[in-house]
């Protein structure tokens, strides 16, 4: 069901539930989707109202400012208030949800490079992925099964040969409205939900637990009138879930008195992004690459349906659906091919892990190169608050985004696009250049709105890194506190790595898991 805080009632604690989820993006609403129909009472306290589309209102949007540290600054001067959405749906009201799995590697150490790696193996997560995928209506969750994506997508990219260094991985995107946003896509089964709901405009202030920190009591809460605190509210439940964003997680603990900071102080260390050069290079050809590798490398809609027969394989029909009757039959999204790192090369180049998008001209004959890789994570990058600021709805300090990179992402951005020069050349490239500079320091890199600029891949992954001992993160692996009994974290500020993937997937993946630990049934872990 619906709610708004008026409809509740004079008293001001609101109890009787279950688990109460705090944030309605894409981990908040996955999670509360995946407990409908469960025997447990469940709250979500969405910010946002129930009509939200597209951009939050202003005075809403204005609780997100904040201050940057230097590199940053530099960098992304919009950083906070342009990758951050407050709103009922949160970001999947900006994004075209790109979603492939971590890859294998990703979950592991990788010496000479980063120690950081997940308590788990990849294939602990795959049942969640594969339910994950279901949510961008993504056809069969069969990402590596490249001979069918080949055929989908009507080419195999370059020529492979066991001396390569770099192969080839499959994305998707999920460009429609009524799917990638979360609120639309979720919100009917959501509303008519008996053991679930949704109270809108409901803000959470801080987060108050028992004297020793080890126990969570209630959530203080505040709704708005015209950009102004109206009513304030308390909300206690059994179990409660933070999933308000990579960022917004961190600092709510932080607000509430360093809530689940463990001995090393990592609450709030350890934060990354995807770095991303949407230029770095361009390569061009003494003659049009086949329009068969090309396509591989396209960004193209694809068109996928069942067959007839029971438990038949998917089919990709290539062309145009023109009715509304044959749309619903199928799964449409996007998907394309992009170039990644062998595990060997990784290991060799002591690199992270990276995606190489090539976007080919018109002519097949120029292609450039947009980069984006795995950060790794360190404790000088990190989310904290300024008490020299707050935000001007409630008055509480704003947070601060120290943001820094160090040798070894300079080291894989230069290491990427050499490995993408080497196969390019192999493949008939006469000429690769670099757009962008990448010399010197971790600090020193070309900055500004060019193209050939560092940007920021807007996921903010690592600051509340999951851990099998509460000495090296802060959330065991099936996401709780480890120093707080019945507080939950979801979304990607538990990520101990980030690959080259984007989150989402993954995000959604982890909510699932969440939900089903939530009711009782059995986690793998391995």
């Amino acid at each position: 069901m619906f709610a708004e805080p008026e409809h509740l009632g004079s008293d001001d604690t609101l109890r009787g539930f279950d688990v109460c989820v705090a944030g309605a993006g894409a981990a908040g609403l996955a999670l509360a989707h995946r407990l409908i129909g469960s025997s447990l009472n469940v709250l979500v306290l969405a910010s946002g109202l129930a009509e939200d589309r597209g951009l939050p209102s202003g005075p809403r949007q204005r609780i997100y400012a904040g201050s940057l540290g230097p590199f940053l600054q530099s960098v992304d001067p919009l950083f906070l208030r342009r990758s951050r959405l407050h709103m009922y749906g949160g970001t999947t009201n900006h994004f075209g949800f790109w979603a492939r799995p971590l890859d294998e590697a990703d979950f592991r150490p990788r010496p000479g490079y980063r120690s950081a790696a997940w308590p788990f193996p990849r294939t602990t997560l795959d049942p969640w992925y594969a339910a994950a995928n279901a949510y961008g209506r993504y056809g069969p969750f069969n990402y590596h099964d490249l001979p069918f994506w080949e055929d989908v997508l009507g080419g195999a990219g370059f020529p492979r040969t066991p001396e390569d260094r770099l192969t080839v991985a499959v994305f998707h995107a999920q460009y429609s409205d009524s799917v990638r946003q979360f609120q639309v896509h979720l919100g009917e089964e959501l509303r008519s939900a008996p053991n679930v709901t949704v109270l809108f405009n409901a803000n959470l202030l801080s987060i108050e637990a028992s004297r020793d920190g080890r126990h969570v009591q209630r959530l203080a809460c505040a709704a708005l009138r015209d950009g102004r605190v109206d009513r304030q509210f308390r909300v206690e439940a059994g179990r409660y879930v933070l999933a308000m964003g990579g960022i917004e997680n961190v600092r709510k603990l932080k607000l509430s008195g360093d809530l689940g900071n463990n001995a090393r102080d990592h609450l709030g260390r350890g934060f990354m992004v995807h770095p991303l050069l949407t230029t770095a290079a361009e390569a061009r050809f003494a003659a049009p690459v086949p329009r068969e590798a090309r396509n591989f490398f396209r960004d193209q809609q694809v068109r996928l349906r069942r067959g007839e027969a029971e438990e038949a394989a998917w089919v990709h029909d290539s062309a145009p659906l023109v009715s509304p009757a044959l749309m619903a039959k199928h799964d449409v999204f996007n998907a394309w091919g992009v170039l990644v790192p062998t595990v060997k090369a990784m290991t060799e180049e002591r690199i992270g892990n990276f995606r190489a998008i090539l976007r080919f001209s018109p002519t097949g004959d120029r292609a450039e190169v947009n980069l984006n890789w795995e950060q790794v994570p360190h404790e000088q990058s990190a989310i904290g608050l300024d008490p020299a600021a707050v935000d001007p709805v409630f008055g509480q300090p704003v947070v601060r985004v120290d943001w820094r990179l160090q040798e070894e992402d300079k080291r894989t951005a230069a290491g990427a696009l050499d490995l993408v020069r080497e196969h390019l050349v192999r493949n008939g490239a006469a000429e690769f250049r670099l757009l962008t500079d990448l010399s010197g320091g971790p600090e020193h890199w070309t900055f500004g709105r060019a193209e050939t600029a560092l940007a920021t891949g807007d996921h903010h992954m690592g600051s509340l890194r999951m851990s099998e001992s509460p000495d090296e993160g802060i959330v065991d692996p099936d996401c709780r506190l480890h120093r707080v009994d019945n507080l939950y974290a979801a979304g990607s500020a538990v990520f101990p790595t980030s690959g080259y993937a984007n989150p989402t997937l993954t995000i959604v993946a982890l909510a699932l898991r969440l939900a089903d630990h939530l009711c009782g049934k059995a986690a793998e872990r391995t």
